[in-house]
């Protein structure tokens, strides 16, 4: 019995269709290795978080519907092999760059003499951040000081004349890659974005929700632990002290905010400095200061929206940099002659 011959013109629409199949695939490949992000916008933020990978990177700007082809970025990668080693931080990213350039940006090496690394503490007033801003030729730092005051607030911060920057506590510690002919407005938005997403994620991580009112407290309270704590363990036993004081109505009577209120440096809090009349010093109001003192991390915030179960009102610094906690007040004096204070 003789094999069927495939008709010819079969043949020739099977090979005809399989070219079609491997030159859309080729065109395909080509403009996203050439062009992976796909946006109107001539710059976008892409923020690398601490122990991302590149597949997770580029699995969130999928889902945001920025990448041009997923599966095809995927298919580069694996045909080359390459490692990448990500570098954590924003990065304000061309739209126009190629798989390739996208990379090496997002491992934190320069495409161009112009990209500045900002990197900002946690802990960091505004005011230390435009001393950054100066260091880093980028502006002086009245101009950033400026740029701060005349930013229009996002929704969930209150303008209030009794605070020294309604942006205070709001822009967000982190590494920035920016082009060094950066608008100011555009970093300061690129710092207040990283705040809002850190404060999702912290929200998603603890299943904890609030009201959108309580953003001021929050980050108020992250702001005294930021600058209190010096070691991870303390922050939500910090934060414990802090609510167990405003639940009995105690003054929180923390020295950071006398520094912030004093709007100086001192290497001791005195007496004096007790009595500076200003809506930050905790030791002469009760309640919270009027808004944050510095800009606090994820965990400082984490620590504000999940304080420890204590009954803690005192602590004091041991020579080891952490905290010994007590809720006895003789306790606390005894330890605080035992430390030398």
């Amino acid at each position: 019995m003789g094999h069927k011959k495939f008709p010819k013109r079969l043949v020739l629409f099977l090979m005809f269709f399989i070219f079609i199949i491997f030159l859309s695939f080729f065109v395909t490949y080509n403009s996203t290795v050439n062009k992976p992000i796909k946006s109107k916008e001539k710059e976008i933020t892409i923020k690398v978080d601490k122990g991302q990978g590149f597949y997770d990177v580029i699995n969130i700007l999928d889902k945001e519907n920025i990448l041009r082809n997923k599966f095809m970025i995927k298919v580069n990668l694996s045909i080359n092999g390459r490692s990448i080693q990500l570098r954590e931080g924003s990065y304000k990213i061309n739209t126009d760059l190629s798989l390739n350039e996208l990379i090496e940006a997002l491992e934190g090496k320069s495409l161009n003499e112009n990209l500045i690394s900002l990197t900002i503490p946690e802990g960091y007033t505004i005011e230390d951040i435009g001393k950054v801003i100066e260091e880093k030729n980028i502006a002086s730092k009245e101009e950033f000081i400026k740029a701060v005051e005349n930013y229009e607030l996002p929704w969930f911060i209150e303008k209030n004349k009794n605070k020294r920057y309604d942006l205070e506590g709001y822009l967000y510690p982190d590494t920035y890659f920016i082009e060094k002919d950066t608008d100011l407005n555009d970093i300061i938005k690129m710092m207040v974005e990283r705040f809002e997403e850190v404060l999702t994620q912290i929200q998603e991580e603890s299943e904890v929700n609030f009201d959108n009112s309580k953003i001021n407290d929050i980050t108020t309270i992250g702001s005294m632990i930021e600058k209190e704590a010096q070691v991870d363990k303390d922050r939500p036993l910090i934060s414990s002290v802090i609510y167990n004081r405003l639940e009995k109505d105690m003054k929180l009577q923390i020295d950071a905010t006398i520094l912030y209120a004093m709007n100086e440096h001192v290497d001791v809090v005195l007496y004096k400095h007790l009595e500076t009349d200003s809506p930050y010093n905790t030791y002469k109001y009760k309640g919270l200061p009027v808004g944050p003192i510095c800009n606090p991390g994820k965990e400082s915030l984490k620590a504000a929206l999940m304080p420890d179960k204590t009954d803690y009102l005192y602590y004091i610094l041991q020579k080891d940099k952490s905290h010994y906690f007590t809720n006895e007040y003789n306790d606390f004096l005894n330890k605080k002659k035992e430390l030398g204070y």
